[in-house]
């Protein structure tokens, strides 16, 4: 399923069967508390000093550290091919927490708290509890198994209203606005495009810029678990068919049980929006990740949409875009420790 980081701190989708997060994605249907990070220190990364500013940052800090110095993709100074290495950074820490999983329980993620099994909301498999979970308890992580990338968001203006130097330019970085650097797994044959989820944290810019795809065919990953959690019902398709879109927003909004919580490091980790007893099934909304063909449906009919904003539709969408940026938020403060490791995670292999 996908999901895309839009209005939210993290956003989610997934086609049909999928989803969308405060980290967000496309539609389709379908113990103890983790042991806490030793406190770490990391040779002058910013994740420490949030009063560092550009002007007196180190010349040799890395891109990541520039990054959360500057407060995002959107406000720093793109260096020539700074895009390409941050997602190639990006890249590595994921690629890190894959080869080293008991590593999780250090982000707050208890990876041993959920197994997959057959669905019971769809033909295809889900992600199950194995024991009694708390509100806004960290389960798995969203794989980018198939492909990674980030889309140049438009930089801040400066003081006198023009473009900071650095801004502009073609370079192997993706420095122009709307052009993406993108990472293709070795074992990618096509696109998935109901298997994507983008990180809406603000430090990577516009909620849709880092976009994680998930291979549904590749081998399960301990901890990677999150394309395989599925949305109550299929999100609506037809956009002439507007009771069911409404009878599926009630449903998303009030019968799933987990939210996407996109980090600073570019992870965005599942978890859970409410109690949930073991043997239950985690559900997550799409529903900001309305399938393609149903949102071009909307838009193309002037009457449909003016019609889908005015009533009860429109009102629906608010609570839940409302309800999920609540709980996000939560959750990061919940597991800011878990929020300032991953920074400094990322400040590491960026740079090696």
């Amino acid at each position: 399923m996908s999901a895309s980081g839009a209005s939210m701190l993290g956003h989610t989708s997934r086609a049909s069967p999928s989803r969308v997060s405060t980290g967000s994605r496309s539609p389709r249907s379908r113990s103890p508390s983790p042991s806490r990070a030793p406190t770490r220190t990391s040779g002058g990364s910013p994740s420490h000093h949030s009063h560092v500013t550009r002007a007196t940052y180190g010349a040799n800090w890395n891109v990541a550290e520039r990054m959360y110095a500057e407060g995002g993709v959107k406000s720093m100074t793109m260096r020539e091919g700074d895009q390409a290495a941050l997602l190639a950074s990006v890249a590595k820490h994921f690629e890190a927490l894959k080869q080293i999983p008991d590593f999780l329980p250090h982000l707050h993620v208890d990876y041993d708290a959920v197994e997959v099994r057959d669905s019971t909301v769809c033909d295809g498999k889900g992600v199950f509890a194995i024991r009694d979970i708390e509100p806004h308890e960290l389960l798995t992580l969203y794989p980018a198994s198939n492909e990674l990338s980030l889309m140049r968001v438009e930089k801040a203006s400066s003081k006198d209203g023009e473009k900071d130097e650095g801004a502009g330019g073609d370079d192997d970085g993706g420095a122009a606005e709307g052009v993406a650097s993108t990472i293709k797994s070795e074992t990618y044959v096509a696109p998935q495009p109901s298997y994507v989820m983008f990180n809406g944290h603000k430090m990577f810019g516009d909620g849709n810029a880092l976009r994680l795809e998930a291979d549904p065919g590749a081998p399960l990953v301990s901890g990677f678990l999150g394309h395989l959690v599925n949305d109550v019902l299929p999100p609506p398709t037809d956009a002439t068919d507007a009771a069911y879109a409404g009878e599926y927003l009630k449903k998303t909004t009030n019968e799933t049980n987990c939210h996407a919580v996109p980090f600073p490091s570019g992870i965005v980790a599942i978890a859970a929006s409410k109690k949930i007893r073991a043997g239950e099934e985690l559900l997550m909304t799409y529903s900001f990740g309305f399938d393609k063909s149903f949102m071009d449906g909307v838009n193309a009919d002037v009457e449909l949409k003016k019609k889908m904003l005015s009533n009860a539709f429109a009102a629906d969408m608010k609570v839940l875009s409302v309800k999920m940026e609540q709980l996000t938020r939560e959750s990061l403060k919940v597991h800011r420790e878990a929020e300032i490791l991953s920074r400094e995670l990322l400040c590491d292999v960026a740079g090696e």
